[in-house]
């Protein structure tokens, strides 16, 4: 069954505009529009295809079948644009998306002039007997000023009257049909502003409440790992493994650089001899010991002088590196903070990239952002994560000799050779 909506604009005794619009509903929803136009002079008649529906979204209408005897029409993406220059014109069109899930059925039944229209009546058919309500509004997009007159009368129709429509006004007729009398076909899309694609949401919500759970399962993780980091371990035994080198030792549990330590050990194994003289002076010898890593070869090579306050230049920061290198290899130091580094630096670079597509497209930055957020905690995070391993934690550097003053003067040249490294142009270690 077909139904129609007539609306007439008669013209005023002054002159102006008349619009007699019909509207007739199909059975899928879709609607056929004819409005005969009565001008006394040039006037421009704007239909749009995007009104807004609520804060965030705008509803999309389609119209189709286009066509126009007495004037001229241009569409486009934005809507159709029909100009009447004077005398009796008739414009005809479908249009789809006016009924929602609700069973509303809603059109703009004119509106978008460009000059003031003297009066405006309207009359609704629906489709099946038992419409319960019926809504005009009259005045500028989003109004909800009702129009002069409505009622339902006989039949279920509708009858609306508006004195006087304003440039650029429009009337909005929205209609509650019984249910399932018309298919729902409308389209609701977000607000196309950069502002809308940052609104609080149901979908933004979900997506912040689980950054917020990952959030919280990221501290508790670190909160363990650094727990277990500081329960002790007890030491390597001598008869299981080989000797640790207190370099390593002191790099992995604290993250020291003990050259003092490195020097008396390759003293122990026979590498070095110093030998106290006069004015408590060391001379220095070298010795022949068991095989020895590169970096105790690189400290080694320091020593390479008669006498220990002439110590050659160290640099601390590419030795620190090396006993680094070398522990992760040895599976001392884990290579965990630098995987979550790389990580959040990936998830960061993610995140932005899907808030801009989804500001541009289809809305909910937001889900953006949380990515943003999930890779900027955990770049934060990974300097406080523990590197030692189990094996790491279990490292102990093998007991230092007793000679205090031998410790004291290694300590001072070589504090004194780590300040001269930033002072010559060239050190020991390349």
């Amino acid at each position: 069954m077909l139904t129609e909506l007539a609306v007439a604009l008669v013209l005023a005794p002054s002159g102006g505009v008349t619009d007699d619009v019909a509207v007739t509903a199909a059975r899928d929803g879709s609607l056929t529009v004819t409005e005969r136009v009565t001008t006394s002079g040039h006037a421009v008649h704007r239909i749009p295809l995007r009104v807004p529906a609520t804060e965030n979204q705008d509803r999309r209408y389609a119209i189709d079948h286009v066509r126009i005897t007495g004037g001229h029409v241009e569409t486009g993406a934005d809507g159709v644009v029909a100009t009447f220059d004077g005398g009796t014109a008739t414009l005809t069109y479908t249009v789809d998306g006016a009924v929602d899930d609700g069973g509303q059925l809603r059109w703009q039944v004119t509106g978008g002039w460009d000059t003031d229209v003297a009066r405006v009546t309207a009359a609704f058919t629906p489709p099946v007997p038992g419409m319960s309500t019926a809504d005009c509004f009259a005045g500028s997009p989003g109004s909800a000023r009702q129009c002069t007159f409505s009622e339902i009368g006989d039949h279920g129709v509708v009858r609306v009257e508006q004195d006087g429509l304003a440039r650029g006004d429009r009337i909005d007729l929205a209609v509650r049909l019984p249910a399932g009398a018309l298919p729902a076909n409308a389209r609701f899309v977000p607000v196309s502003t950069v502002a809308a694609a940052f609104v609080f949401g149901p979908v933004a919500a979900v997506g912040l409440s689980v950054l917020a759970v990952l959030l919280l399962l990221g501290a508790l993780a670190v909160w363990w790992l650094r727990r277990r980091d500081r329960i002790p371990t007890k030491p390597i035994s001598p008869t299981t493994t080989t000797v640790v080198p207190p370099a390593y030792a002191a790099i992995v549990n604290g993250d020291r650089l003990d050259l003092a330590g490195t020097a008396l050990d390759l003293a122990a194994r026979g590498h070095l001899r110093f030998t106290e003289t006069d004015g408590a002076n060391w001379q220095v010898t070298r010795g022949e010991g068991d095989e020895l890593r590169d970096f105790e070869r690189t400290v080694l090579a320091a020593f390479d002088v008669p006498r220990l306050s002439e110590v050659r230049a160290l640099d601390p920061k590419a030795l620190r590196d090396r006993l680094r290198a070398d522990a992760v290899r040895e599976g001392w130091l884990s290579r965990l903070p630098a995987r979550a580094r790389r990580l959040g630096l990936g998830l960061l670079a993610l995140g932005v990239v899907a808030t801009a597509v989804l500001t541009f497209t289809v809305g909910y930055a937001l889900l953006g952002v949380a990515v943003v957020v999930a890779g900027l905690a955990l770049v934060a995070a990974a300097p406080s994560l523990p590197r030692r391993t189990a094996r790491g934690r279990a490292l102990a550097a093998p007991p230092r000799p007793d000679d205090e003053a031998l410790e004291a003067a290694l300590d001072g040249v070589l504090a004194l050779s780590e300040r001269r490294r930033a002072l010559e142009p060239d050190g020991v270690f390349a």
